[in-house]
């Protein structure tokens, strides 16, 4: 049986890049896969994608303030 990925994770200390010729972004993060392994990759994103994203997390922001009882 193959092995598969359960999840994926930033990984820590490379930073995003954005390559304005490609007009793409690019997130490095780590596969973890059901064997315990893992696995360096790349989440390759349009530049309407980097917004999207960008929307999302913002909102994420917004819910953890709200959760600790900060103010957004």
């Amino acid at each position: 049986m193959p092995v598969r990925a359960t999840h994926a994770t930033l990984s820590a200390g490379r930073d995003a890049v954005y390559d304005p010729r490609a007009r793409q972004g690019s997130v490095p993060i780590e596969f973890h896969l059901d064997d315990g392994s893992t696995l360096d990759g790349a989440l390759i994103l349009t530049s309407a994608e980097v917004e999207w994203l960008h929307q999302q997390i913002s909102r994420l922001v917004d819910a953890h303030e709200r959760a600790i009882g900060g103010t957004p």
